[in-house]
């Protein structure tokens, strides 16, 4: 069933600006796009979050006083994780993108040098410890549930990451030079996957999408084997892939797709 539908994924995406009148498209511009696991688009710009509904209702939010936003993760389509780097805070928002909770100052828990953050199970989340290079994860209260340990020590590596998620019970830690290295729910080392020079990518077991020099690719994280998806045109950015859907993003607009059957 997953083979067969990989091979779908091909023959939709390849086709993709070439497909009948049953194309959605959603004029907007955004520097970044991310789209959760029922359908719904996230644009984001300098100053502002945009939800786009799957029933073509919208919802905004303003970052302008909470700082830079370094990142989103919208696995939890009933939490969305904002992380503001520069202040080092983290806010939850629901899935009406009102704030879910108290601003989470990581200075006052003690983790001021935060590079990284991502949501977890439970209503937890993440955080890459850039002084001490440790992975360490917090529950819904706020307590530490689980310390890496110094992974620079551990694996005796130089780890730089840059983009981490959490997926069907493991942790993915992108280091442009080394990797992406897998840790189990636990924050046990697993493996280093072999792909380099990654930004961020896409994950749907067994299957990473990822794009690189403005090829989307998708690798097979059993067999290990790449298969190129789409050569994206100047103006366009990257596909993000969300159930059966296959989500375009371009300079001025989304073209949205069904890849999957």
């Amino acid at each position: 069933m997953k083979n067969s539908k990989v091979y779908f994924l091909i023959l939709f995406v390849v086709n993709l600006f070439h497909a009948s009148g049953q194309d959605t498209i959603l004029y907007l511009k955004a520097k970044k796009i991310l789209v959760d696991n029922i359908g719904n688009i996230y644009g984001i710009n300098d100053f502002v979050i945009t939800k786009y509904f799957a029933n073509q209702q919208q919802k905004t939010f303003s970052i302008k006083t909470y700082g830079t936003l370094e990142n989103i993760d919208v696995t939890n389509t009933l939490r969305v994780l904002l992380f503001f780097k520069d202040f080092q805070k983290i806010l939850f928002l629901d899935s009406q993108l009102s704030p879910n909770g108290e601003v989470i100052e990581l200075s006052q828990l003690g983790f001021e040098q935060t590079l990284l953050v991502c949501s977890s199970i439970n209503n937890g989340f993440w955080i890459y410890h850039q002084a001490n290079n440790e992975l360490i994860r917090f529950n819904q209260s706020l307590e530490i549930t689980i310390r890496t340990g110094n992974l620079k020590r551990l694996l005796n590596i130089d780890i730089q990451p840059n983009f981490m998620i959490e997926h069907n019970g493991r942790l993915y830690l992108n280091d442009p030079e080394t990797g992406i290295l897998v840790f189990d729910i636990y924050g046990a080392y697993l493996k280093t996957i072999p792909l380099l020079h990654l930004t961020n990518f896409q994950l749907n077991y067994p299957y990473l999408f990822y794009t690189r020099e403005k090829q989307f690719n998708v690798f097979n994280l059993i067999t290990f084997e790449t298969i190129q998806l789409l050569k994206l045109s100047d103006d366009c950015n990257n596909v993000y892939i969300s159930n059966e859907k296959c989500y375009l993003h371009c300079k001025d607009y989304i073209q949205i797709n069904t890849c999957l059957k």
